[in-house]
């Protein structure tokens, strides 16, 4: 029996010996020496540093600013207000194509519907609209400088006819050749409208080319 004893209290003895190894090797495992905090420390300041710094250039970096909106001409809007007139209700104009307001096809972007209604600071907000529009197409295509009012009287002609078909026209082509006088003759050849598929000259359209040519003769801003 003490035998037995002395066996299970030599086994104790090295079992708690084996023990108290691992303790301590636990110990220097999970105890790093001051040189390794310091270490671990200043990795995580770098870490942080970095991190803030990018964030800082986040903020730092400046947002793109958006294009300068020009202001529409109140010349260009008058001049389309006497020719256009003003209906608060849609009606069909001579190419057969639903308007409203100052001779509008498209009320916030949606096409005009036989029975709508508008109001005069609706149909005004949506002509300011579409002015912007065609002012920026302008911008594009016009390579001269030119004054207010002769950028009125293309502004005026291109909300009539159709910014897409003055782009290709002759019209633009003299002015960017700076032959302003044959541009402003170039005005007159668009007098006609499209009555069931065919081009007539209206009397209306001749009146208004007669101004926007003159209009546009009147280079002083």
């Amino acid at each position: 029996m003490n035998k037995y004893i002395d066996g299970a209290v030599v086994l104790t003895s090295i079992c708690s010996l084996g023990l108290t190894t691992i303790s301590i090797a636990e110990s220097k495992i999970y105890e790093p020496s001051n040189n390794v905090v310091k270490e671990m420390q200043l990795q995580r300041l770098d870490n942080s540093l970095s991190i803030n710094l990018r964030h800082s250039e986040i903020y730092l970096t400046p947002t793109p600013s958006k294009p300068e909106v020009k202001p529409v001409s109140d010349i260009a809007v008058n001049l389309i207000k006497e020719f256009e007139g003003f209906k608060d209700y849609a009606y069909i104009d001579t190419d057969g194509t639903p308007v409203i307001g100052y001779g509008l096809s498209r009320i916030a972007g949606k096409p005009v519907k036989i029975g709508d209604r508008i109001s005069p600071t609706e149909a005004e907000a949506a002509l300011n609209n579409h002015l912007q529009e065609i002012n920026q197409e302008l911008d594009q295509i016009v390579k001269v400088n030119l004054s207010e009012r002769q950028l009125s009287a293309l502004a005026s002609i291109s909300f009539n006819v159709g910014i897409n078909s003055i782009k290709t026209s002759t019209l633009i082509r003299k002015v960017n050749a700076k032959d302003y006088a044959g541009a402003a003759n170039e005005f007159l050849r668009w007098d006609k409208a499209n009555l069931r598929g065919r081009l007539v000259q209206m009397p209306g359209l001749a009146r208004r080319r007669q101004a926007e040519r003159q209009l546009f003769l009147e280079k002083s801003s």
